[in-house]
């Protein structure tokens, strides 16, 4: 029988829920895309991509997962006070007083400068623990990592200290998601490159891993010793045409609760600023999101190339003149609705002209990038093998 804190968060008007079963799903799949030997980090960084860290990291723990991935410390220091026993790696620099967080709760901490080895070799005396590192090379992406001609003296310094064990190396593509692999390849022979210097250098056993999920369906032979998994996880490519023959399910779903229908007459404007306009009888749907709860809120990018420029160029002319089709789709338990005018900060307007049995408290499942969603928003997790309406954990992230 349900909980009341259970029903509780169900009868809130806006909710995330996760389904673990998904999750567990993608990573059966996955597994049988790389040989029994390679490892598999799954990534866990920003609260597991908006799925809850705890929750998810528990269950890829369960199944098997060699290692978890996090950006930060802090991160790391929340999976292990949660009782996650897993390795962790801990991809991002960090700041010298956070090197004994290291030791006192387990992690394996990246080396990107030879600063690093100095404060995490301070933070090994201190608390007199052994501290896990790995290597990160700079092959070619511009951000955190080790020159490649200074790996070897850096693996060798760390290497001289007692407190320090140095068990992996590994490195970052920037272009994994392309259709062009040469640049993606040219890293990988960079980081080949290193991993012969270390061996040769009589630093050896170390795991090496570069693959994402991108290189992990298209390139094979990147694989090495560990892949690095996150969007696969939670049911998305990272380019779509890559999906083929792996059948991911959707593990995401932000559902909001109408709170307010209204008829307006053709002419009538919807929002603020007046930037849609009835040009029919129109029925709207009130949501009692915003903008603070991340719905349409998107990075800004600069664009790839002239084509995607050109492609973002005409999709913004086309919703500035009124094409609804392209707005944020709406879905309903009968259908699809559109957003339409701007988005307040706690208010949205659905324009569910023509839908049936929507009423007040009816659930839509609306879109959102994932890792922007306002995290005080409670999390529903749900498992398939017991029915939909069976929660079993509910929180907030």
């Amino acid at each position: 029988m349900m909980q009341e804190k259970e029903k509780s968060a169900i009868n809130k008007a806006k909710w995330v829920e996760v389904d673990l079963e998904a999750i567990e799903h993608n990573y059966r799949q996955i597994r049988q895309k790389i040989a029994p030997e390679v490892k598999l980090l799954g990534v866990v960084k920003a609260d597991a991509y908006g799925h809850g860290a705890v929750e998810v990291s528990r269950l890829l723990s369960a199944a098997g997962v060699d290692m978890l991935g996090v950006t930060t410390v802090e991160e790391g220091r929340a999976l292990r006070e949660a009782g996650i026993r897993t390795p962790i790696l801990v991809f991002g620099a960090f700041l010298p007083e956070e090197a004994f967080l290291f030791a006192e709760f387990n992690l394996t901490a990246t080396v990107a400068s030879p600063e690093a080895v100095e404060w995490l070799k301070k933070a090994a005396a201190e608390t007199r623990t052994i501290i896990k590192v790995q290597l990160k090379v700079e092959t070619g992406l511009g951000r955190f990592g080790i020159w490649p001609r200074e790996v070897v003296t850096v693996a060798q310094e760390i290497g001289a200290v007692p407190g320090l064990q140095l068990e992996g190396v590994y490195s970052h593509l920037a272009t994994a998601m392309w259709r062009n692999n040469r640049y993606a390849l040219k890293q990988f022979r960079i980081f080949q490159q290193v991993c012969a210097e270390l061996e040769q250098a009589g630093i050896k056993g170390l795991v090496r891993h570069i693959a994402n999920s991108a290189v992990l369906l298209k390139l094979p032979e990147m694989h090495l010793d560990m892949v690095r998994v996150g969007t696969l996880l939670y049911g998305q490519a990272p380019v779509p045409s890559l999906q083929k023959g792996l059948a991911l399910k959707e593990a995401w779903r932000f559902k909001v609760k109408v709170i307010y229908i209204k008829k307006l007459p053709a002419g009538h404007s919807v929002g603020y600023g007046r930037t849609f306009r009835a040009k029919r009888p129109t029925t709207i749907a009130i949501l009692p999101v915003g903008f603070t709860d991340g719905v349409q809120v998107e990075p800004v990018l600069k664009p790839a190339g002239f084509s995607d420029f050109v492609k973002g160029a005409v999709k913004l002319l086309l919703r500035y003149l009124g094409r609804t089709k392209f707005e944020a789709p709406v879905r309903f338990p009968k259908g699809t609705g559109r957003i339409i005018g701007k988005v307040g900060m706690q208010l949205t307007m659905v324009d569910i002209t023509g839908l049936e049995g929507i009423e007040v408290g009816t659930a839509a499942i609306l879109p959102a990038r994932r890792t922007v969603v306002n995290p005080c928003i409670p999390k529903v997790y749900l498992h398939e093998k017991q029915g939909a309406e069976q929660v079993a954990a509910v929180g907030t992230s």
